[in-house]
């Protein structure tokens, strides 16, 4: 430090410092912002159906998908009205055709083909019949392979649900921890596709089930794959498995769906470390809060599509016989329960 700045900081208060060099680093930092921003949202109109082009395959599956389970949640409903959903349907119908005029059959298709079936009947046991929507209901259902298609709904007992439901989930939630030390056996991947398998019932937003789980295995694609996360210092050799998880915002329609990709793979993300723990493998959240650098640093080298947004990182691996963990002490409840409107 030289003898004049030693001098300035004798005489300004430390939190007047503090200010200063904020404001000296506020271009550099607004800079940083906006084109991080700007990175994000060209990404989100390009490969998002937000600007209603419909261009891409992954697209216009995404509208069928919402479509057919905005249906089956009709369907689903103590009291569905008869006849209810005209628009969605006709809807639903263009859209098969015009995917199947440009691609071929999937499951997405079988599916929405099984709930359109479903609503038809409904209709039909109410007494509601619409000549050519049911006619054309039918051609799909003659031309799909509808029988390896599942939707509509189904019935559950309260017996059997609570049957199910009954686990000791309390026990099992404060027995996950993140782990950081790992033995030198390698992962099974038949373990990941396990966990991955279990985490794809993860709530999804319209059932459009948009998260992905790319799982890397091999040594040197770990390595490479770490090298692009700033976190994982002291511990990152001993990783034997890396899971990304990425969100595809070909799925996505409109502005108020711009932060879904965090949410619905953050949702997948957290059934994931559950799936793991519940294999008996260590697990440890890898933080992706990255700047457009990194961002384009994992795209080279992982070569995911460019529509997909990167969430986060897990490494994984077997447990030691002995380990430690970092306590990770959790606030109180009355910071997460929050009862009611506050009074004024």
């Amino acid at each position: 430090m030289s003898t004049i700045t030693a001098k300035v900081a004798h005489v300004i208060p430390y939190s007047r410092r503090q200010q200063l060099r904020a404001c000296a680093s506020l271009p550099l930092r607004l800079y940083e912002l906006f084109s991080n921003y700007w990175y994000d949202l060209k990404r989100f109109m390009v490969y998002s159906s937000t600007l209603q082009f419909f261009n891409l395959e992954q697209q216009k599956l995404s509208w069928i998908d919402a479509d057919a389970h905005k249906l089956e949640k009709g369907l689903a409903l103590s009291a569905p009205r008869p006849g209810f959903g005209v628009g969605v349907v006709a809807r639903l119908i263009r859209q098969i055709n015009d995917y199947r005029n440009t691609y071929s059959d999937n499951r997405s298709l079988q599916n929405a083909v099984r709930v359109l079936g479903v609503y038809k009947e409904f209709n039909h046991s109410n007494s509601v019949f619409r000549e050519k929507m049911d006619a054309e209901i039918e051609q799909l259902q003659a031309s799909s392979v509808t029988s390896q298609g599942a939707g509509g709904y189904e019935m559950e007992q309260r017996n059997e649900w609570l049957e199910k439901a009954n686990i000791d989930f309390m026990t099992f939630v404060k027995s996950r921890r993140s782990v950081r030390e790992f033995s030198d056996e390698t992962v099974d991947p038949s373990l990941l596709r396990q966990a991955v398998e279990m985490a794809i019932y993860t709530p999804t937003v319209c059932n459009r089930q948009a998260a992905r789980a790319h799982v890397y295995t091999d040594p040197q694609e770990c390595r490479d794959v770490l090298s692009c996360q700033k976190g994982n210092g002291g511990f990152g050799d001993q990783i034997k498995a890396v899971l990304m998880v990425t969100v595809d915002r070909r799925t996505f329609f409109t502005a108020g769906e711009r932060n879904q990709c965090w949410i619905d793979g953050g949702l997948f993300s957290m059934s994931l470390l559950y799936s793991l723990h519940s294999l008996g493998l260590g697990a440890c959240s890898l933080n992706w809060s990255a700047v457009k650098e990194q961002d384009q640093r994992v795209r080279e080298v992982t070569k995911i599509h460019e529509g997909e947004a990167v969430i986060m990182m897990i490494g994984v691996g077997h447990l030691k016989d002995e380990f430690k963990v970092a306590m990770s002490p959790r606030k109180p409840l009355s910071h997460f329960y929050i009862p009611g409107i506050p009074k004024e």
